[in-house]
């Protein structure tokens, strides 16, 4: 009897745990019941309408709409730009002058590419003439403009390739000393007024035979009426220099060079600047000569005065590039018969110095955290305002069937 009291007793105490862990779970049920933000009802009470359902079919595919919307918008870099010093040393890791790359691509429809060259000089003492390098191209146009077939020009990198240093004036008074008694101008006659200007020895006339084949007043005349297109890139230290494109011609004759100047009163150095980039292209780069037409009179000194500013663009997926941007101004002079205009024979001139200031450009895109927290938003916004829109419309829908109800 004990032992079956005891068992009774033990088993009363387990039922009432077990009704207090319930009524414990009922009362945080039904506390939870009462924070409910959402409460519901029964599908037999709920009201539909026509109404509703046009507004949740408008409410759905503006949902959809904004939601594409916000992964293009997610999916797009936006750039910004900050300033710098620009502190890239001058020497490069070999001990070299670091280089910087000028792309260029002119065309001059009424001078035939015999007539001119491609001189560079720079503040370091640098200077090539008559560039027909690796890099440079030269492409003989017709007289409506198209390329003649075969035309392109490539020589060998750095043909012509003088050295100017400041420190070395006393060496090169000597060389002049020792030069033989040559006269300082050649009047090669012909309505182009050519002037050769040379020293060394050797054998002119073959050198004008090997380079002229039809006659050198034939090819300055330029009968067909030729253009020529320059393009490619130069390879200049990155200091400041300038560039240009004049009429004339250089030649190596015993180690020496001769220049020969064109006076060129007659010629029109009217041109189309198709590209001009200091450095490689980057997104939203935009250079200011690019598809640029001058049209000049005779005998004109064109002037480009630019302002290479430094650029660096970080792009979104990594890495950076490193490339420059410029300004420009111009001027235009009229070079006088027989004589220099400023110094410089009729042509076009690009003068570059950069800036002591970098520009950082750096592509960035929205968090994936952004963008869900904004298609949340998005999604919310909508519906709440479907909600509100539809409680308005039944209201007014309401008060206009009662006032249409007769009384």
């Amino acid at each position: 009897m004990d032992d079956g009291a005891a068992v009774r007793r033990r088993n009363t105490a387990i039922e009432q745990v077990k009704e207090q862990v319930a009524s414990r779970a009922k009362r945080t049920a039904r506390a939870l019941q009462e924070l409910d933000a959402y409460p519901k009802m029964n599908e037999d009470y709920a009201m539909t309408s026509k109404t509703g359902g046009v507004v949740t079919i408008i409410c759905a595919l503006i949902c959809f709409i904004l939601f594409v919307s916000e992964v293009s918008w997610h999916r797009t870099t936006s750039t910004t730009s900050t300033l710098s010093v620009d502190n890239q040393p001058l020497i490069s890791e070999d001990g070299g002058t670091e280089k910087m790359k000028i792309y260029l691509d002119i065309t001059f429809p009424k001078v035939a590419c015999s007539l001119i060259s491609l001189d560079t000089t720079d503040v370091s003492g640098e200077r090539h003439m008559d560039i027909h390098d690796g890099h440079i191209l030269k492409r003989r146009l017709d007289k409506h403009g198209d390329p003649v077939e075969s035309s392109h020009v490539k020589e060998k990198v750095n043909k012509f390739k003088g050295m100017n240093d400041t420190d070395s004036e006393e060496e090169e008074e000597e060389e002049e000393e020792e030069k033989p008694n040559l006269p300082q101008a050649m009047p090669l006659g012909g309505p182009l007024g050519m002037l050769g200007l040379f020293g060394g020895r050797g054998n002119m006339m073959n050198l004008f035979a090997s380079q002229f084949p039809e006659g050198i007043e034939t090819a300055f005349k330029n009968e067909k009426q030729e253009g020529c297109e320059v393009m490619g890139y130069l390879e200049v230290n990155r200091v400041a220099g300038q560039f240009h494109i004049s009429p004339g011609k250089s030649l190596q004759l015993g180690g020496m060079t001769i220049q020969l100047a064109v006076q060129s009163a007659n010629l029109n150095m009217t041109h189309h600047i198709k590209r001009l980039a200091f450095g490689e292209s980057f997104p939203g780069a935009v250079n200011p000569l690019d598809e640029t037409l001058r049209r000049l009179q005779h005998g004109a000194v064109h002037q480009y005065f630019l302002k290479v500013v430094p650029t660096t663009f970080l792009p979104v997926n990594g890495g950076d590039m490193s490339t420059n941007q410029f300004s420009v101004t111009e001027s235009t002079k009229l070079a006088q018969d027989g004589q220099m205009s400023g110094g410089k024979p009729a042509g076009i001139y690009f003068s570059y110095e950069l800036s002591p200031l970098r520009v950082n450009y750096k592509e960035t895109r929205s968090t994936f955290t952004e963008f869900l927290t904004s298609v949340c938003a998005i999604i919310g916004g909508a519906f709440t305002i479907s909600g509100i829109v539809h409680s308005i419309g039944t209201k007014c829908s309401a008060a206009i069937k009662k006032m249409q109800s007769p009384s």
